[in-house]
């Protein structure tokens, strides 16, 4: 008989922030089904709540196991204040009605306050890993030791910071410590929103245009490239004029006019129809939950398989790469492998691409600047000023109102993270 058996795979740790919102519960069904780590993969999930909300987290957490998904190691609900060491992949669920842009005017909505409490309160706490000393391969200790153990050395998995949209993402990288800038992503829906807009305009399915590239500072400021030809099957090489992206056949074909449909109505009349559907804001929760798990699955691609490159579109901090602003948040077009990407440069040389990525990066700077000011004075009225409240002045503190938004906290929930014997009380 041949018993083969596969390599065993320890359980990847997910900590969901914001667990009980309904988008983060469709996340959580889709991470334990197998549809995001593969279905060979066990999770560990820890869904993160208030306090006052962990017997609402119970209830979810029974519903979970009672669903026996085939890729549940473990479900555990917390109100503990996560460190770096506590999950593998952390997943930021907002209530940010656009989490892609900054809109202060609207703090003052109970639930975005919240969310940015939350979001600052974690951020503040994370810190980098301390470097441990490796030992000294020369010595007859450790040259002792890697004769009685042969197993190979396991390699330490590289966290994963995956929020709904760039403005988390930015608080997050901002507010942390010595953590490294290429651990952040967030999903876009510009790349679809792109899609959807040609496939219209040219009466084909979206599924037959080429791959998009997109660049941008937020939803409403943002540059598209499709790679041609437009149409994956079409031939250019009969290509008309001196525009190359599409076949003087399949122009035909489409019975536009050089009005209609040119390489100046790609630049311009595209993308202002893009913005004009991505102000619609499409994110409800159904589409925050398929684009969120799509984009953590796109990540997990090439960590699953090492040897393989995937090219994408999603949300990160800039490496500096094309002139755009190092540390700060951007959509840009990254290549994937293994546990690192880097940014796609196959259009660096573009003239046109250059200007419009002085124009996003302007937007970038000024919507930085804005929100790194803004979270400054946030931390330290609502955050470090109140931080630690003991047990006795617990109660006395749910009567105060403090918030720059003005928000009385018995309208809230509060939200008591402990650790150790000091209670964090969110207020």
């Amino acid at each position: 008989m041949n018993f083969q058996r596969g390599v065993k795979i320890e359980p990847l740790r997910v900590l969901i922030v914001n667990s009980l919102s309904p988008a983060a519960q469709l996340i959580v069904v889709k991470i334990l089904s197998g549809q995001v780590f593969g279905r060979r993969q066990l999770v560990d999930v820890v869904l993160l709540v208030y306090s006052n909300e962990v017997a609402k987290a119970d209830g979810l957490k029974l519903e979970l196991e009672r669903c026996a998904l085939e890729c549940t190691n473990s479900i555990k609900v917390s109100s503990d204040l996560p460190s770096v060491s506590d999950a593998d992949v952390f997943c930021f669920v907002t209530n940010f009605a656009n989490p892609n842009i900054l809109d202060l005017e609207r703090m003052d909505n109970v639930e975005q306050f919240d969310t940015l409490y939350l979001i600052i309160k974690i951020a503040n706490n994370l810190r980098g890993p301390v470097k441990e000393e490796k030992p000294d391969e020369t010595s007859e200790k450790y040259v002792k030791f890697r004769r009685k153990n042969i197993l190979p050395e396991k390699k330490a998995r590289k966290p994963i910071f995956i929020a709904d949209g760039l403005v988390p993402i930015d608080i997050l990288m901002s507010l942390s410590k010595n953590l490294p800038s290429d651990v952040f992503f967030c999903p876009t829906p510009i790349p679809a929103i792109a899609k959807s807009v040609l496939g219209d305009h040219l009466k084909v399915q979206c599924s037959v245009l080429n791959d998009v590239l997109v660049w941008a500072a937020s939803d409403e400021v943002f540059h598209i490239e499709f790679e041609k030809p437009l149409i994956i099957h079409d031939r250019v090489d009969g290509a008309s004029c001196d525009w190359d992206m599409i076949g003087k056949d399949m122009l035909a074909s489409f019975n536009l006019d050089h009005t209609q449909f040119s390489a100046s109505w790609m630049k311009k009349d595209l993308i202002e129809k893009a913005l004009a559907l991505s102000k619609k804001n499409p994110y409800g929760h159904i589409y925050k939950a398929a684009a969120f798990t799509k984009t953590l699955k796109d990540i997990w691609k090439t960590r699953l398989n090492n040897k393989i490159k995937f090219y994408t579109n999603m949300g990160v901090i800039s490496d500096g790469s094309l002139e755009t602003i190092k540390g700060c948040p951007y959509v840009l077009p990254i290549v994937f492998n293994d546990d690192t990407w880097s940014v796609n440069k196959r259009l660096e040389e573009d003239t046109h691409l250059k200007q419009e990525l002085k124009r996003i990066n302007k937007t970038v700077k000024a919507v930085h600047s804005k929100l790194l000011s803004f979270c400054k004075k946030f931390l330290e009225q609502n955050v470090i000023n109140q931080a630690f409240i003991t047990a006795g002045e617990e109660e006395e503190s749910e009567e105060s109102v403090y918030s720059p938004c003005m928000i009385n906290d018995s309208s809230r929930p509060s939200f008591n993270f402990t650790q150790s014997s000091t209670i964090f009380n969110i207020p």
